[in-house]
């Protein structure tokens, strides 16, 4: 096996030391516990950039790595969690478009091509071995463990606890790089996971830790904000403290963090989780995911209006926050139009999707792609795109319709909160990368909870009507 890291040592061995780690999780907690603790802990802790490669396989970074090892020890320790594996014709269709749909963008891209001095690869067959995997182990896995490992009311309790104690426990690293600059990654892996530049905000750093990206620690501890907030709802306490105070504290984190679009997801999300109802803040939920859904159409027919927002961008927040608009919309406009000329089945991977200098060759000048809609639009086409958020977009829309069938109001209320999440989590991948896979994650979380609670209550009413028919034929003495 070979391995790429910039680092130092350490940052190779965290992840032979993360196996025995994970083995003890699985084995020693309940499987919502493990599987919450376990997936966060691998996200806020792992390094960045370092990547494994088996022989004729994909790289493995800990994106990849996490989840996987969490599939593992569940299959040695918790086999009867995978008969909830979700039956649903939707979740079996965004399966298949991705699998399929990944096979057949290989076969339809082996055209190798040259722009300037850059030679751009074709496809081979064998590709399509890579392609499948990738589509499995970054988009059906993570959905799949959150849907099987989070089966009740009180998975749903521990899912969200854990996420607002995580985010509690991260806010000290996240002070330290407020203060002396985001170089956790560099003192405990040996490098910087990303450009230093970007770290820089507003005269000010915003923190990364152990994160891809500032963004990715920003949206995070929004998730956490709203988690919170839910909490507090439904009178919970996290560490023994009122959920409400945990929740304000998170919320001055997320401010320091200076994340305007983070920022903005919890002035929006947290008074609809203390004010909205339940349903309220499932249908809110279903339109901002339903939203990135339709996205591509929206701006491929000049329907998002570019120009109104870069207006309303520099009178409200400056022409340096403008300009960071304009730039990503532009660049947005250029890669749409690349991704349109195989709209279907996409450009496939090797960055055919990028659009490159005429004379050099150079993409990074030219485009740069930012949101994850674009990135999966322009590589793997409407058949993909489809595939992946559609795994956003189906647990919201049950959420919707079934929402009433949940008997406790708390639990409605924990269900609403966590829909939000989800959310605004596939709305964040419109400007922003999957940096963390906890959109999909959480999406597995909500249709695995939704699922279970519901299940219980058929189960109820079966054993009542069960009941009855014994009393009324005269067995009520045998009970």
């Amino acid at each position: 096996m070979q391995y790429y890291s910039d680092g130092n040592i350490l940052s190779v061995l965290a992840f032979f030391l993360w196996i025995p780690v994970s083995y003890f999780g699985a084995w020693r907690w309940p499987p919502a516990k493990a599987t919450a603790v376990l997936f966060l802990g691998g996200l806020l802790l792992l390094p960045e950039i370092v990547f494994f490669k088996p022989p004729g396989l994909p790289d493995f970074s800990k994106l990849e790595i996490v989840p996987l090892w969490i599939l593992i020890w569940g299959a040695v320790f918790r086999r009867e969690r995978f008969a909830h594996a979700p039956k649903s014709r939707w979740f079996r269709l965004c399966v298949g478009l991705l699998v399929s749909g990944a096979v057949v963008t290989v076969f339809l891209n082996t055209d190798p091509y040259q722009i300037g001095a850059r030679d751009v690869p074709g496809h081979v067959p064998y590709d399509a071995v890579h392609a499948v995997l990738n589509a499995l182990l970054t988009v059906v896995l993570p959905f799949y463990l959150g849907s099987v490992m989070f089966r009740s009311a009180s998975d749903l309790r521990v899912l969200l606890t854990t996420l607002v104690a995580a985010a509690l426990l991260y806010s000290p690293l996240q002070f330290i790089e407020l203060i002396l600059s985001p170089q956790l990654h560099r003192w405990v892996y040996g490098f910087h996971q990303h450009s230093f530049l970007q770290a820089m905000r507003d005269g000010g750093y915003r923190p990364m830790v152990f994160m891809a990206h500032g963004l990715a620690v920003a949206i995070f501890t929004a998730l956490a904000v709203m988690a919170a907030a839910a909490l507090y709802k439904s009178s919970l306490k996290v560490f023994r403290f009122s959920a409400g105070w945990v929740a304000s504290y998170l919320w001055v984190v997320l401010i320091l963090s200076k994340s305007l679009a983070a920022f903005l997801y919890t002035m929006v999300a947290a008074p609809l989780v203390l004010l909205a109802s339940p349903r309220g803040q499932a249908l809110t939920a279903a339109g901002l995911a339903g939203f990135l859904f339709l996205y591509p159409l929206l701006r491929a027919n000049d329907v998002i209006p570019v120009e109104a927002l870069e207006a309303w961008a520099e009178d409200e927040y400056g022409r340096e926050r403008a300009r960071s608009m304009t730039l990503r919309l532009e660049n947005e406009g250029r890669l749409l139009d690349r991704a349109l000329e195989r709209p279907w089945f996409g450009w496939g991977s090797y960055c055919r999707a990028c659009v490159f200098e005429r004379w050099s060759g150079e993409s990074s000048t030219v485009s740069i792609r930012d949101g994850a809609w674009i990135i999966r639009f322009g590589d793997h086409g409407i058949v993909g795109f489809i595939g992946a958020f559609g795994l956003l977009l189906f647990p919201l829309i049950a959420l919707v319709r079934r929402m009433k069938y949940v008997p406790r109001i708390s639990d409605r209320r924990l269900l609403g909160g966590l829909g939000l999440m989800v959310g605004f989590a596939a709305f964040d991948l419109i400007p922003n990368g999957d940096f963390t896979r906890l959109a999909l994650f959480l999406g597995g979380a909500l249709w695995g909870c939704l699922s279970g609670i519901l299940q219980e209550v058929v189960d109820a009413m079966r054993e009542k009507r069960l009941r009855a028919r014994a009393a009324a034929a005269g067995w009520g003495a045998f009970s």
